[in-house]
């Protein structure tokens, strides 16, 4: 069930460059990766707004960045804006945050809004977006999707690298966090607790739930039971057209207020959003449905105060009443079992951003080291076949077969360490180096970490 408060697009600007700049950034190392924020955190909701780009604005933002060769995603949902890119300079970073905090309407909004980040920061926010410790509703689980699509953006526009491979390793960091902790689980809000109380005793796939107001509360229940495919989907309202607006965006029905009494007879679940001075269902009511429904239950959800049902409902045959004072025990009751979840969520992703550092580290090196073994299984098969070519080789011949061998091996580098003494002069240089050759015993390691004597 979607907890999230509302359902809201994500775009993705993935710019096009050329080869050899796609070239380079496939082995940029993590210190190159850029971020820049907006979000609930840092601006007002009118200042959100402005920055809900429509289809022109976005392809002039691509357009510009396209220009100065940059790979970028661009991640939008309703309470956030946060532009990812691998960094060309300081100036192309300016250049990107001016882009970025001026492609709204109208005019550039204040930096102060924005939030910078870079290399494991910026990782670390993507993740946090991903597992929902950065929204709103405190773990929902629309932003998962939201990743996802951006994630599929970029591979469908032929991005490669370390962008995709950032969002792939979010987007696995957010389901783990789902999986493994209970962060996404209960209702955070008086609609998505509702449904999931229509849930556990209807099932909903097979049911007409008919919810009456097309208001904020009315809304947002009738998303969640979209979101649950519920077989039917009824919105009343006193003015139709604002039923007909939300029906139509959900793909359900709209009628007019005045049609309650008979979807009382079809319904199998009735919920109420509506701001009444007296209630609309009182048992009088409902007993005259009753009588055409042939003992078939109905159940009854007041989110309305004042109550749009009497509490003399619930004491019907077949009548199943629910109201608020239930719900906002459970919502209470859910958002504190997401808090309590948030340290566990944290170390999972410390975890997972410790294994892409590493997965990173490894694909920047692949190239050199395929490169290295290419190189010595070449000089391996020369000397080989050299040696072979004399006639069977006898205990000299292997004797001179493999001093040939670690000649030919050991050549480039040490020719290097000749014609560059300051690598050796040099102790941080010196150190890596006999890191590499594999040159440090034990011991070394430890008087490295503890310092000089």
């Amino acid at each position: 069930m979607a907890d999230a408060e509302s359902t809201c697009d994500t775009w993705v600007i993935m710019t096009t460059v050329p080869h050899t700049r796609r070239a380079q950034a496939r082995t940029t190392a993590i210190e190159s990766l850029r971020a820049l924020t907006i979000s609930h955190h840092t601006a007002s909701l009118e200042e959100l707004e402005r920055l809900a780009l429509s289809p022109a604005a976005r392809d002039a933002l691509a357009r510009r960045l396209e220009g100065v060769g940059i790979d970028a995603v661009l991640l939008a949902t309703c309470n956030r804006t946060e532009l990812y890119w691998i960094s060309g300079g300081r100036e192309v970073d300016e250049m990107v945050h001016a882009v970025l905090r001026g492609a709204g309407e109208p005019g550039e909004l204040p930096g102060e809004h924005f939030t910078a980040l870079e290399a494991l920061a910026a990782v670390t926010h993507l993740f946090r977006v991903a597992c929902g410790l950065e929204s709103l509703v405190l773990g929902e689980a629309e932003i998962l999707g939201q990743v996802r699509s951006a994630l599929e953006s970029a591979e469908r526009a032929g991005l490669t690298g370390f962008l995709p491979a950032l969002f792939r390793s979010a987007l696995r960091t957010g389901r783990q966090a789902r999986s493994e902790t209970r962060i996404g689980q209960g209702a955070l809000s008086i609609a998505s607790a509702a449904v999931r109380a229509l849930a556990q005793g209807t099932d909903l796939k097979g049911a007409t739930v008919v919810v009456v107001g097309a208001g904020m509360t009315g809304t947002k229940a009738a998303r969640h039971l979209s979101a649950e495919r519920v077989g039917r989907l009824v919105l009343l309202n006193r003015t139709i057209q604002r039923a007909r607006e939300t029906a139509t965006e959900l793909k359900a029905e709209a009628a007019p207020l005045e049609t309650l009494p008979r979807w009382l007879e079809l319904a199998d679940a009735v919920l109420l959003a509506v701001d009444v001075a007296t209630p609309l269902l009182t048992p009088e009511t409902l007993r005259r449905a009753l009588g055409a429904r042939s003992g078939q239950p109905l159940a009854v959800i007041d989110l309305s105060l004042p109550r749009a049902a009497d509490p003399r409902c619930g004491s019907l045959p077949g009548i199943t009443l629910s109201d608020l004072s239930a719900l906002e025990h459970t919502v209470t009751h859910d958002r504190a079992l997401r808090e309590r979840e948030i340290a566990r969520v944290e170390a999972l992703l410390a975890r997972e951003r410790a294994i892409f550092e590493m997965q990173t580290r490894e694909a920047a090196v692949r190239p050199m080291v395929s490169e290295l073994r290419r190189r010595a299984e070449a000089i391996r098969r020369r000397e080989v076949a050299r040696a072979l070519a004399t006639g069977p080789l006898d205990a000299a011949g292997i004797e001179r077969l493999t001093r040939r061998l670690v000649d030919q091996l050991l050549h480039a580098p040490s020719e290097a360490l000749r014609r560059d003494d300051d690598l050796t002069r040099d102790p941080e240089q010196a150190h890596t180096l006999r890191r590499v050759f594999g040159l440090l015993g034990a011991g070394d390691e430890g008087r490295r970490r503890d310092g000089p004597a």
